[in-house]
């Protein structure tokens, strides 16, 4: 089985449908799939404001002590997209001896430098006790939630197989993020793929394919055979 981790202010269908292809495909492969929103995302309770780092990180830990206890799948998958690929390396590291392998799509590994750069240059905004970007707004407890965590630093600690892959043109999370990290995993499996094209959620048809592939190849190897 493989747990799904959607990205920041993203929800368990994700952009453009892509985390409903990646399921669909997946299940194809005889692979099962848990999706779901975080608190303060998609159709969870909580509005948007309320959202803490915290929350993202209880809730895929919660979500993994569900799937164990209601499914005993014999393997367990992470997929974590943007922000959930920083929630998955901590969940990972902290269970690793429930999870089998990990993905990673256009990981935020240091996090609170991709959002303390978004506030030097104003796509963060300071307005009373929120910060405003683009149609939200998050409260300053929220925002320094964020801010404080960096899981690059965890990578010595990664073991199980990893595969990241991120587009060299993503202009939110820099590719130079998941090179830097994947240098440092200890894994003796572990994979790189950096695509030229397809942003940050892999909008062209060509990267959104390539990726797909490459996953239903990962885990099947490594959860089924």
């Amino acid at each position: 089985m493989v747990l799904m981790l959607h990205g920041f202010t993203g929800n368990k269908i994700e952009a453009g449908r892509l985390f409903v292809d990646i399921a669909r495909e997946l299940c194809s492969a005889n692979i099962a799939v848990f999706r779901f929103d975080y608190r303060c995302h998609g159709e969870s309770p909580l509005p948007f404001d309320e959202f803490k780092l915290d929350y993202a990180i209880e809730d895929a830990e919660n979500a993994l002590k569900f799937i164990v206890e209601h499914f005993k799948p014999r393997k367990i998958g992470l997929i974590g997209l943007s922000m959930g690929g920083h929630v998955a390396i901590k969940t990972a590291v902290k269970y690793q001896d429930k999870i089998s392998s990990i993905a990673l799509l256009a990981p935020a590994i240091n996090f609170g430098e991709l959002v303390e750069r978004d506030i030097r240059n104003k796509v963060f905004q300071k307005v009373d006790e929120f910060y405003i970007f683009g149609p939200n707004r998050l409260r300053e407890e929220g925002v320094e939630s964020i801010i404080k965590s960096n899981a690059m630093d965890l990578a010595e600690k990664i073991h199980v197989p990893i595969l990241i892959i991120h587009a060299k043109n993503d202009n939110v999370v820099p590719y130079k993020q998941s090179e830097e990290f994947f240098s440092r995993v200890n894994s003796i499996d572990k994979k790189l793929i950096l695509l030229d094209e397809g942003e940050h959620v892999f909008v062209t048809y060509n990267s959104r394919k390539r990726v797909i592939n490459e996953l239903v190849d990962w885990f099947r190897n490594r959860l089924i055979w």
